[in-house]
């Protein structure tokens, strides 16, 4: 009998130098402060999400709880109130935090005082706004109006561009605190917090001179805002690859297949891929409860609630066909054993147990079960017989209540979800019953 592929010397030294590159990439200073700060945010997010769900599934006059059942009066009028206050305070402001999250996560990487690296990051930010706000009267009438601040640069349209400046501006203000010359000198009596303050001085000045420069700079030979900018250059492009059903699929099954090497793919391409969809899912969100047409179908709720259920792979699949044609006691027990998590979208004891990663069998259910079923999704969504997502919700939501939850009640959205669980089982099952009679053929059967 052949080797399995797993065990060739090739193959082994391939997986190496993978896990080694992927080690790297992972760990590289600037992706892992973007990645800590997102993760860092994520419990804001869903707090938002939560209140959104209930302001427009509960609370909304014509479509909610309270307009089915008739309730009125100002009680109604102050929870929503109170859910916008929450939205305000939260998703309204997401680039402010991330701004300050990753230039923290990255000065601390250094060494150095996280908390004055993220309040010059956010006042950078804020410097390179627009002087200009394009207001529109209740006649139609639009003028531009001074001293405010769009919520298309506060939210998350616009972390792109904090995220540049937390980057840019600790790398820079770092730079500039090394330059012996740029501090004043003080007399020893003085108190250490006042020479710390007076060291930075210098410094403080100078970034803040350089990007409000900038700022003008483009404003005057391009015309356009920073903003206009990034979004034209990085955030659209991207924007453009992931909402297409190739682009999706493209990264499942870069996803999957470093899932089924033992690599954490959803970790590694984190910080590519998070803030592209954390901004899908922010401008359906606010579509929604604007009443507007939801613009995009790829959010991170879609593919966790479609592609991701029971984990990467599909896994919720692999373990119902487990349960369902294994015959081996082990793999009964692995899936006995990992039900609960995978309910939960934890499947690290079913890959790591079973095993799935080094599978030769599983590899081709475990990449293109869910590239079938985003697919089924994907045209779903853009035939309009289920609903788009608009509500961020935790990623741990079991399967088929996470697809209701994220498109705001949609029960299409929640049968659906209970098709692609019966089609990835159907996938998964003859690879199953192929590891049956492989150990039969040992005969190690039971």
């Amino acid at each position: 009998m052949s080797k399995p592929i797993s065990s060739h010397p090739q193959f082994v030294i391939l997986v190496d130098k993978l896990n080694a590159a992927s080690g790297k990439f992972s760990a590289q200073r600037h992706l892992s402060a973007v990645r800590d700060a997102f993760i860092a945010l994520m419990p804001v997010i869903i707090a938002a999400s939560f209140f959104i769900l209930i302001n427009n599934v509960i609370l909304h006059p014509q479509n909610g709880l309270v307009g089915w059942l008739e309730l009125t009066g100002s009680w109604v009028d102050a929870l929503r109130e109170i859910s916008l206050r929450v939205y305000n305070g939260t998703l309204n402001i997401l680039s402010f935090m991330a701004t300050v999250m990753i230039a923290c996560k990255l000065a601390k990487s250094y060494g150095e005082d996280g908390l004055i690296y993220g309040i010059i990051a956010l006042g950078l930010l804020i410097a390179l706004f627009p002087l200009n706000v394009a207001v529109t009267s209740p006649s139609g009438e639009s003028f531009p109006a001074t001293g405010l601040i769009g919520s298309e640069h506060t939210g998350a349209t616009g972390m792109f561009v904090g995220i540049l400046v937390a980057i840019s501006s600790t790398e820079i203000f770092r730079l500039l605190n090394q330059q012996k010359w740029l501090r004043i000198p003080m007399p020893e009596t003085v108190p250490p917090a006042v020479v710390q303050s007076f060291n930075v001085m210098l410094p403080v000045i100078v970034i803040f001179a350089l990007f409000s420069t900038l700022a003008w700079g483009i404003d005057y030979f391009c015309g356009k805002t920073l903003h206009q900018l990034v979004n034209w250059l990085i955030q659209a492009p991207l924007q453009s690859i992931l909402q297409g059903l190739s682009g999706v699929l493209s990264l499942l099954f870069i996803q999957n297949g470093l899932w089924w090497m033992g690599i954490h793919g959803t970790s590694i391409l984190y910080p590519i891929t998070e803030t592209t969809l954390l901004v899908a899912i922010q401008q359906n969100s606010s579509a929604f409860a604007s009443h507007l047409p939801l613009p995009h179908i790829v959010t991170k709720p879609f593919i966790d609630a479609f592609g991701f259920m029971g984990g990467g792979g599909q896994t919720m699949g692999l373990m119902i066909a487990l349960f369902i044609a294994a015959r081996r006691k082990e793999h009964r027990a692995i899936a006995k054993i990992s039900s609960v998590a995978t309910l939960f979208n934890i499947n690290e004891p079913l890959i790591f147990g079973l095993p799935v990663i080094f599978n030769p069998i599983l590899i081709v259910p475990f990449i293109f079960a869910p590239i079938i079923c985003i697919t089924i999704a994907y045209l779903a969504t853009a035939f309009g017989l289920i609903s788009k997502t608009c509500i961020l919700i935790p990623w741990t939501t079991p399967p088929v209540i996470s697809a209701f939850l994220a498109t705001s009640g949609d029960w299409r959205a929640a049968g659906l979800a209970v098709m692609l669980i019966f089609i990835s089982a159907l996938i998964y099952l003859p690879f199953v019953s192929l590891m049956n009679r492989q150990s039969c053929g040992r005969g190690d059967a039971q």
